[in-house]
């Protein structure tokens, strides 16, 4: 494929994963590194044109792409996208902002993190966003890109005044990315940020981020790890494809009556359950439902401010 067809094949949303498309970019990587670059600049210049663009898929394709390129020149220009405001950065990318922009960042880190600094300090920007750039340094750690004692000291400085101090869902990602780290060095930091109200409790426990702090949990540092192949971080999203995937076969209702009739058991009393160990609930995901019970989802409801 030329590079002119690749772009042809990645920009418009079309319902499929444009495997082919993909695979002959990332083998003409040179070539097409500069288109990608382009696009991503476009849209940095003036995301509001661009946001929402439901018929419009490039600008993620090149994101994915150049960060499995480890792209150095497209870290600016994907800052300045995601800093736009308010729900700008999720008409743009969706759920790629909760779920992989950390490491989006992290795979395209020029080695300054003044930008980085920039979107975790700035009140103007989507507080979702600005909790990513705060994950973006755990990526650098794990990564080599930064030492970890620099980011200790970037952490520490937030608390020290550098982040504002009202309750806001970026406190809630600090003390969460200090536990995951973890730096246990700035317990007492957390601790006075939870006394002084900062932080929201339904997302986040003191007992929670102790416990992690003292014993960490290795198995999630996949969400703080590289780009390394853009093909198997898209190609399963649930945009791709819908209409190849098989429906459902429901059973009739009297089918199932029949069923549970002829199976059912009284259900023996229920066990004592030993006590369990606090947990941590963090980073609520925008879309998932509320945990005040209300029924709406999280984005509508508490997480609306």
């Amino acid at each position: 494929m030329t590079i002119s067809e690749i772009l042809n094949e990645l920009t418009p949303y079309t319902g499929h994963f444009p495997m082919q498309a993909m695979k002959a970019a990332i083998e003409q990587r040179e070539a097409i590194t500069p288109e990608l670059l382009r696009v991503l600049e476009d849209v940095a210049n003036d995301p509001l044109a661009f946001a929402g663009r439901k018929d419009y898929m490039l600008h993620a394709f090149a994101m994915y792409l150049l960060a499995q390129f480890r792209e150095r020149r497209a870290y600016r220009p994907m800052v300045r996208m995601f800093s736009a405001p308010g729900e700008t950065p999720f008409d743009l990318a969706g759920d790629t902002v909760t779920e992989a922009l950390n490491r989006l960042l992290g795979s395209v880190y020029d080695g300054d993190p003044g930008p980085l600094q920039g979107m975790v300090e700035d009140d103007n920007v989507n507080e979702y966003v600005r909790t990513a750039a705060l994950d973006a340094f755990l990526v650098l750690v794990d990564s080599g890109q930064m030492l970890r004692e620099d980011v200790v000291s970037y952490y520490r400085s937030l608390f020290e005044g550098k982040l504002k101090r009202t309750l806001s869902y970026a406190w809630t990602g600090l003390v969460c990315s200090v536990a995951d780290l973890p730096a246990p060095e700035l317990l007492e930091e957390v601790r006075q940020a939870f006394a002084d109200g900062l932080i929201d409790e339904m997302q986040a426990s003191l007992d929670g981020i102790e416990r992690d702090l003292q014993h960490p949990d290795r198995r999630y540092r996949g969400h703080f790890q590289l780009i390394t192949d853009a093909i198997a971080e898209m190609e399963w999203w649930a945009a791709f494809d819908m209409d190849k995937r098989p429906k459902k076969r429901w059973p009739s209702p009297a089918l199932l009556a029949q069923a549970a009739m002829a199976s059912y058991q009284p259900p023996p009393p229920p066990p004592r359950a030993p006590p369990q160990p606090p947990m941590r609930v963090v980073k609520i995901g925008r879309n998932a439902p509320c945990p005040c019970g209300s029924g709406k989802k999280y984005k509508k409801c508490c997480g609306k401010s």
